[in-house]
């Protein structure tokens, strides 16, 4: 009996161990796309724990020359989640971060080794005004690099520069 538990508890780690493999993502070879020519018009990242709201989600527009930006974080002090007028660099540089890091090359899904039912989930999309549309999402896996936390970590910045918030995330 008592072998059995320890074989028991052994495969159990076994199990756990495996499903931990692949996190950071699948290690498929990501295809190589020429990289978007157009202005970036629009661009949102969300960031999903567990079956609850967002963590943090971002979502900045260009309409008719002016530029848009709405953080929204759910579990902090309030100011969080309004839309406020940002000047034109702010787009521009999350444009250049996109077109730099090649995020064209993201695959459609990124997804771990092994089924896991509770953790993380994440998408982005952008839009440029040739008609391009770049997306990517994953559930529990995500990209080698940290490019979307590097822009959101930015358009935090912004937004609680701009709001007068201190920024303590």
């Amino acid at each position: 009996m008592k072998n059995l538990l320890i074989l028991a508890i052994a495969a159990v780690v076994v199990v756990g161990l495996m499903s931990c493999k692949g996190a950071k993502g699948v290690t498929e070879k990501m295809p190589k796309k020429p990289v978007p020519t157009g202005k970036l018009v629009s661009f949102h990242y969300a960031h999903y724990g567990t079956m609850a709201q967002p963590n943090y989600e971002y979502t900045l527009n260009r309409i008719d020359n002016k530029v848009t930006l709405c953080v929204f974080r759910p579990w902090i002090d309030e100011g969080w989640g309004d839309t406020i007028k940002v000047k034109d660099e702010v787009i521009d540089h999350v444009e250049r971060l996109i077109k730099d890091n090649n995020l064209q090359n993201y695959l459609d899904h990124y997804h771990p080794e092994y089924q896991v039912l509770d953790g993380y989930g994440w998408g982005y999309e952008a839009e440029f005004d040739d008609d391009t549309v770049l997306s990517s999402s994953g559930s529990n896996a995500r990209p080698a690099d940290n490019t979307l936390e590097v822009i959101g970590r930015y358009l935090d910045s912004c937004y609680a520069r701009v709001k007068g918030i201190k920024l303590d995330l």
